[in-house]
């Protein structure tokens, strides 16, 4: 994280955040922009839940947001899904 150094001091340049607050900025995106894919599965598939979707419903969306993620996933079956989320 020391290379994002020169970001977190432009944000704390030019922003009403002070240093500490663009440190954990920073490092709360770069912690999403590289969360795996089989992470993100299981915490969305946990949020979609929770708002009361069905798994079919879940399980098609799923596929659809991680083809838009910044990381490279492969493309998952409904099956393979389900074994991420289940075991």
């Amino acid at each position: 994280m020391a290379d994002l150094d020169e970001l977190v001091e432009y944000l704390a340049r030019t922003s009403p955040l002070d240093r500490g607050e663009a440190r954990r900025l920073v490092d709360e995106v770069v912690s999403f922009l590289i969360e795996q894919p089989d992470a993100f599965v299981r915490r969305r598939h946990l949020a979609l839940q929770r708002q009361g979707l069905a798994n079919a419903a879940i399980f098609a969306r799923l596929q659809v947001e991680l083809a838009q993620r910044r990381f490279p996933a492969p493309a998952y079956t409904t099956r393979q899904l389900r074994r991420i989320i289940y075991g």
